[in-house]
């Protein structure tokens, strides 16, 4: 996938290691991670005046759970993907309109669940 056609995803998760092992990986596999955030606060002010092709989201950031960020991602159209250890049941149901990959995951798992999201084959 060249960079021109990249789909940009924003990745929101607050354990550094864990965020550039994200990163990392879905870079390899040739997505364009325009941002990476570790708090609500910092994802709705940054989802104001930006609109990647879809998020990935951890439930947890540093200041508390992503609902309102949730929200605004279904409000705004844009696909988003739960990058969880805690299970769905224990959260608002906002959560369950995403699409589902529990940590820890393999690569390829979270490039599927993106391809699945935006209703795209996947290319590898």
């Amino acid at each position: 996938m060249d960079t021109e056609t990249a789909i940009s995803v924003v990745l929101l998760e607050d354990e550094p290691l864990i965020a550039i092992d994200i990163e990392d990986q879905l870079q390899s596999a040739g997505f364009n991670i325009v941002k990476v955030l570790s708090t609500c606060a910092d994802a709705l002010e940054w989802l104001q005046n930006h609109s990647p092709d879809i998020a990935i989201l951890d439930l947890e950031l540093r200041d508390g759970a992503c609902e309102a960020v949730a929200h605004m991602l279904m409000d705004r159209k844009i696909p988003f993907i739960i990058h969880s250890g805690i299970l769905p049941q224990l959260h608002d149901p906002i959560f369950l309109s995403g699409q589902w990959v529990m940590k820890p995951s393999a690569p390829e798992e979270l490039a599927k669940a993106i391809h699945a999201a935006l209703g795209q084959p996947a290319s590898f």
